[in-house]
This record gives C-alpha cells, sequence and structure tokens, in this order.
C-alpha cells in the first residue's frame, strides 16, 4: 500500500513537471520558480568556487594533521569523560566497610556458644536424614 501511494505521487509530480515545461516551451516565458532560482544562480556559483577551492587544498600532510587532531579531540574527550565518571564514583569505590568484629560483639559468650551448638545439631540432624 505504502508503494503504491509513492508510486501515484510520483507519477502525478512527473506529470506536473512534463505539464510546467510544455507551457514554458509553447509561451516562451520561464516559470517563477525557474526565475527564483537563476536569482540564487549567483551565490550557488560562489558556493561551488569556495568548495573548490578547499577542495584543492587538501593534500595528503593536510589530511594526516585532520585525523590526528581528530583523534586527539576524542581522546581528550574520553579522558573527560573518564575523569568526571571517577570523581562522582571515587567515593563509592574508597569507602569502607564496617565489618562487626567478634570481640566487640553485645553478645554473652555463653550464648554465643549455645546458638553454634545448635546450629551444629542442625547440621548433623540433616546429615542423618539424608544418609537414611
Amino acid at each position: 500500500m505504502f508503494s503504491l501511494t509513492v508510486f501515484v505521487i510520483c507519477l502525478i509530480l512527473l506529470i506536473l513537471l512534463f505539464l510546467i515545461k510544455g507551457m514554458e516551451i509553447y509561451y516562451g516565458k520561464k516559470i517563477i520558480l525557474e526565475r527564483a532560482f537563476s536569482k540564487c544562480d549567483c551565490s550557488i556559483s560562489f558556493a561551488i568556487r569556495k568548495i573548490k577551492y578547499w577542495a584543492r587544498q587538501i593534500n595528503f600532510k593536510n589530511i594526516r594533521l585532520i585525523f590526528s587532531w581528530i583523534i586527539v579531540s576524542i581522546g581528550k574527550m574520553f579522558l573527560s569523560i573518564k575523569r568526571r565518571f571517577d570523581h562522582q564514583q571515587s567515593h563509592f569505590f574508597t569507602k569502607k566497610e564496617h565489618l562487626v568484629s567478634k570481640n566487640k560483639s553485645s553478645v554473652s559468650f555463653f550464648l554465643k556458644h549455645v546458638s553454634d551448638y545448635k546450629k551444629t545439631l542442625k547440621e548433623s540432624s540433616g546429615d542423618k536424614e539424608i544418609r537414611d
């Protein structure tokens, strides 16, 4: 459906262009669009001359300088991004973990032994059930 729509639009434009050109030839006058384009010809030719001038200035040495400038610029950009990321994330990576040591806990020695004893009983009962 889309391709049919595009085809019909292009066909209508093509017929319109042929009709406009036929009227231009028949009456011997330029149409409005062509007059407007002829006014812009001097600026377009000036732009083309400038492009040709700059294209003639390019040689191997200049291309090498341009590529090296591009590579250095990309490297500086990546370096600045890396520095920003490192600056923002540095506090996260340098933060020390607070480990709770066994000596500083408030649990008494007896309660700690009782909990360890219960853990060993659970592990040994689990092993017996697996063996049976």
